[in-house]
């Protein structure tokens, strides 16, 4: 039952469209996460996975079974709120108890229930507390510890960490993660936050104006994003313009032409015409020898020291802006504003549209 199927599922309010012909299936055990900005439809999608909105179009599967007429309660879901939603004159224990009690489960039963959940997430030396005397990531956890006790065969996270401050975020996420496996829980989580969804997803589906744009691994998305969109949404990219000349070879090739760099490059299918590139910014090699056989030249407009690396934006010829990661070695000085570098763009490690961004032209490396 934890297997999650979408068959053209469409979704409407009013004339809009939220969520639009989604079709893809998330697998058993699977941390899968639905990424985008806000108002692409990734709530949408869970609450109509847990049964609050029913679609128009289309059929959702728990396994092999419909479950488009089957009410929330029915469902054997497990779910946690941005806003934790906990019971603020009762305590530790019985929050993580009251969806036992519902369910009518025997007393020696829930308390071990209850013990064993909290131990999951490292509460249970609190079992007495009142939530209102406790730091929000406790308060998450004694939610996780409420959607967990009830053996849910789907576990739903609606952007659970958003309240919490950035170092507890990432504590969070990775015990999440970890809780997670340890279970072998279905688990469908929402956030519009592309490094936490890199950081605990198996795969990641990205949205967008209720249409989903790519699912793939966390590396996947990253590396071989299908389009612009999911190339800028997803981490920091660098887009150029540039003109591709078909070579009617035995396998499609094409020259590209983009500022002072001309190479060949194997496409996916015969393309003439203008192309973009998305070029990651730590991709590109930088020197500042006036010698250097680097093609494409540029100069410093802004220095930002980020701790584990440093972000130089540098104007390039044609008077586009483009960012340029760093990692110097301790001791090793900063460049300045106004200094010009040498910069190979690795072209050929980048991925290419074609003109209005929506096609994978080249791909280095694709599996």
């Amino acid at each position: 039952m934890s297997r999650v199927v979408f068959d053209h599922v469409t979704k409407y309010f009013g004339e809009h469209k939220a969520v639009n012909d989604a079709s893809f299936t998330i697998e058993e055990g699977e941390f899968f996460t639905l990424l985008g900005p806000s108002g692409c439809g990734k709530t949408t999608l869970l609450r109509t996975i847990a049964g609050f909105y029913m679609q128009e179009e289309g059929n959702l599967y728990f396994g092999n079974q419909v479950i488009n007429d089957v009410p929330t309660h029915e469902r054997n879901i497990g779910m946690v709120f941005q806003n934790y939603a906990i019971f603020p004159h009762l305590s530790v224990f019985d929050n993580v108890a009251y969806g036992l009690k519902a369910r009518k489960v025997p007393k020696k039963e829930i308390e071990s229930r209850v013990m064993e959940a909290l131990e999951l997430v490292e509460l249970a030396h609190l079992r007495d507390r009142i939530p209102n005397n406790m730091s929000g990531g406790q308060q998450q956890r004694i939610a996780l510890a409420r959607a967990i006790v009830i053996r849910p065969a789907l576990l739903l996270m609606d952007e659970p960490l958003s309240n919490l401050d950035a170092k507890l975020r990432v504590k969070m996420r990775t015990d999440i993660r970890k809780l997670q496996k340890e279970l072998n829980i279905t688990t469908i989580y929402v956030t519009h936050d592309q490094e936490e969804a890199l950081a605990v997803s198996d795969r990641i589906a990205v949205l967008s104006e209720g249409v989903v744009q790519q699912i793939a691994s966390p590396r996947d998305i990253y590396m071989y994003p299908q389009n612009q969109f999911v190339a800028n949404f997803i981490g920091s990219s660098n887009f150029l313009e540039g003109v591709c000349t078909f070579q009617d070879n035995q396998e499609p090739q094409g020259v590209i032409k983009l500022l002072e760099t001309e190479l060949c490059l194997p496409l996916h299918r015969s393309y003439s015409g203008k192309v973009m590139f998305s070029v990651r910014p730590e991709q590109i090699h930088i020197s500042t020898d006036p010698g250097s056989e680097y093609p494409v030249q540029g100069t410093i407009q802004a220095v930002s020291f980020l701790g584990d690396k440093v972000s130089y934006l540098t104007r390039l010829q044609d008077g586009s802006i483009i960012d340029i990661h760093d990692y110097p070695g301790k001791g090793q000085t900063l460049l300045q504003e106004k200094q010009q570098l040498f910069l190979d763009l690795q072209l050929h490690r980048s991925v290419m549209y074609d003109g209005e961004g929506r096609e994978v032209i080249y791909s280095a490396g694709e599996a």
